[in-house]
């Protein structure tokens, strides 16, 4: 077994899964109202757009520290593969189930990503994952899917039906990713990581987008501006790049499992926004999932 999977993450790792748990929690909703002025691919598109033009703004400082702007020959391929999974899989697909489904719905939807990644690491990497992990992963999994019991989700409503494929598909291309990028050391530095895999995402969020742009106009609002604003600077650009550091020092299934939070922080923001019921089954997937994550962290 490696050094890297036996130590111990450095705290400094649970500071960046905090700050990709509230900003990401928080943007679900934020997604949602930005829905009612532009169409679903348009967002993606701009929201990617943004992002890449604001970081292109570092090349001069990355220049002058003598830092790459791309990753280094023989890392691009897979830089590319894990983008087009953890990025442009993961945007497409949440961005269609988004649109169909409510934003409390689609979030926890989304990130089951833990669900997919452990039997993935299992399958690959066998020796990075504890038994404990398997036990709190377990747990933090059977919460998740009370958010889908037939109860909350009407399984006869073929729309209903395809949102939530889509972002279970989104969740799926997330883990496949994230596992991927955990199977080798890279030697790019993050910043070009980040930046070449939402780059060779584009092409294919333009082939989304572009129907889109000539069949419905963009409205823009002083909201919209802003809710793009905080995607292409926090959400995206930081959190793509928090999420990488992660994924360094821990498993993606043990990181998913933190990333459990985000689901409880979205649907009960976006129940906070939009109305809706808290009821004991929620409560319920909430309490399994908070006791999933410390059963895992303490393994």
């Amino acid at each position: 077994m490696s050094d890297q999977a036996r130590s111990a993450p450095p705290p400094i790792v649970y500071l960046f899964l905090a700050i990709v748990v509230v900003s990401w929690a928080g943007n679900w909703p934020l997604m949602k109202l930005a829905l009612a002025d532009a169409p679903p691919f348009m967002f993606v598109l701009l929201r990617l757009v943004g992002t890449l033009a604001l970081m292109a703004l570092m090349a001069p400082v990355l220049l002058v520290m003598r830092e790459p702007l791309l990753p280094v020959p023989g890392e691009r391929l897979g830089q590319f593969v894990v983008g087009q999974l953890q990025v442009a899989g993961f945007l497409v697909f949440g961005i269609i189930g988004l649109s169909i489904l409510p934003a409390g719905r689609a979030v926890v939807l989304a990130y089951t990503m833990p669900l997919w990644a452990i039997p993935i690491e299992l399958w690959l990497a066998p020796h990075i994952l504890r038994r404990g992990h398997l036990v709190g992963a377990a747990v933090g999994f059977l919460g998740l899917m009370l958010f889908m019991h037939p109860g909350l989700v009407d399984w006869g409503d073929p729309r209903v039906l395809l949102g939530n494929a889509m972002l279970l598909l989104a969740a799926i291309c997330w883990a496949v990713g994230s596992v991927l990028y955990r199977q080798r050391p890279w030697r790019s530095p993050f910043w070009a990581q980040t930046y070449w895999q939402l780059l060779v995402s584009l092409p294919v969020i333009v082939v989304f987008a572009l129907p889109a742009a000539f069949g419905e106009e963009v409205r823009w609002s002083l909201g919209l501006v802003a809710i793009l604003a905080y995607n292409w600077i926090v959400t995206t650009a930081l959190g793509y790049f928090l999420w990488n550091k992660v994924l360094t020092a821990m498993p993606a299934g043990v990181a998913g499992q933190v990333m459990a939070l985000t689901p409880v922080g979205g649907f009960l923001l976006s129940t906070a926004i939009f109305g809706g019921e808290i009821t004991w089954d929620v409560m319920a997937s909430i309490v399994l999932i908070v006791v999933g994550i410390i059963l895992t962290l303490r393994a």
